[in-house]
């Protein structure tokens, strides 16, 4: 991997972060147009970004490439939301708060800013595959994930495939496999326009973190116990664990499967553990402090992991 290159992205995109940040603290982009953005975002910019990520040749390796990272997403979200319901009780989080402190742990930010910064680092391959381990992780927190926050509440909570399966990544994914498999031509006006608005996923993913951080009580943050060890653990010890099972496992020669999964496991506390809290009566508190706090501490350790592999 050209680490100078890598390292130039990181730049480049963080520093969209930061004009983001600058336009929240300075008004110029007031906190209400945050909600209509990311709608836009995940609903049209983003799926139209992962479709023109998968209308290329046809390459066997790749649909191989696929098939691996599907089982390792449903292997590593999964697997690690179990382990943490035991790790959780170790840092002695409260019970009213472990169910939201497991998924904003096992879970990532893996759409949001992930997708953006795979693309950077790793052109429309690594897109390719982050799109297919995003099956999966949607898969695993609408389904286990939901059963988590639950836990203890009472709550019955069946698995929703409907929200798991109809969303707008999940189609971009499946067109794009069938374009990408049968190899059928389009129309250069239609690509023309998908790519348009493909490009605009980056700039406006990372302005809306930058927004989203300038929106945030930090002295709060630093002061939240439980916080500081979500944030620990899903930037440094999920990531750290990660590799080390990446390296043992006998992956294709060549491959930039290492390099795409440890960037999603190395991505900030996501979004989701916010949502079902609202929805299911979770701590709502632990996981906007621990999105924001992680979407922070993230441009320090990224590099550092990427560094590992």
């Amino acid at each position: 991997m050209g680490y100078g290159v890598v390292i130039n992205n990181l730049v480049i995109i963080f520093a969209m972060i930061g004009v983001g940040f600058v336009a929240g603290r300075a008004k110029v982009v007031g906190q209400n147009a945050s909600a209509d953005f990311t709608s836009f975002l995940m609903k049209v910019t983003l799926p139209c970004t992962i479709f023109s990520s998968m209308i290329r040749e046809y390459d066997s390796n790749l649909i191989r490439d696929c098939l691996i990272i599907f089982v390792l997403g449903l292997l590593f979200f999964g697997g690690f939301m179990l382990i943490n319901l035991r790790v959780a009780p170790l840092f002695r989080v409260g019970e009213k708060r472990r169910n939201v402190w497991v998924l904003a742990v096992s879970l990532c930010n893996i759409g949001f800013m992930g997708f953006p910064l795979i693309k950077a680092i790793f052109g429309d391959d690594g897109l390719f595959l982050a799109s297919i381990m995003n099956l999966a992780y949607n898969m695993v927190a609408y389904s286990l994930g939901v059963k988590v926050i639950c836990m203890g509440s009472g709550d019955e909570a069946g698995t929703n495939w409907k929200k798991i399966l109809l969303t707008n990544n999940n189609y971009a994914v499946v067109l794009g496999l069938f374009f990408f498999i049968t190899q059928l031509p389009l129309p250069s006006q239609v690509m023309t326009v998908v790519n348009y608005f493909g490009n605009i996923t980056t700039p406006l993913s990372m302005f809306l973190i930058g927004l989203s951080l300038a929106g945030g009580k930090i002295s709060e943050v630093f002061r939240d116990k439980d916080v500081i060890t979500c944030t620990a653990m899903r930037l440094i010890i999920m990531p750290l664990v990660s590799i080390g099972i990446l390296k043992i496992l006998p992956l294709p020669e060549g491959s930039i499967l290492m390099g795409v999964v440890t960037v999603i496991m190395a991505m900030p506390c996501p979004s989701v553990a916010l949502m079902l809290s609202q929805q299911y009566g979770g701590d709502t508190d632990l996981a906007a402090r621990s999105i924001f706090l992680s979407s922070l501490c993230c441009i320090a350790t990224i590099p550092l992991m990427l560094l590992l592999i």
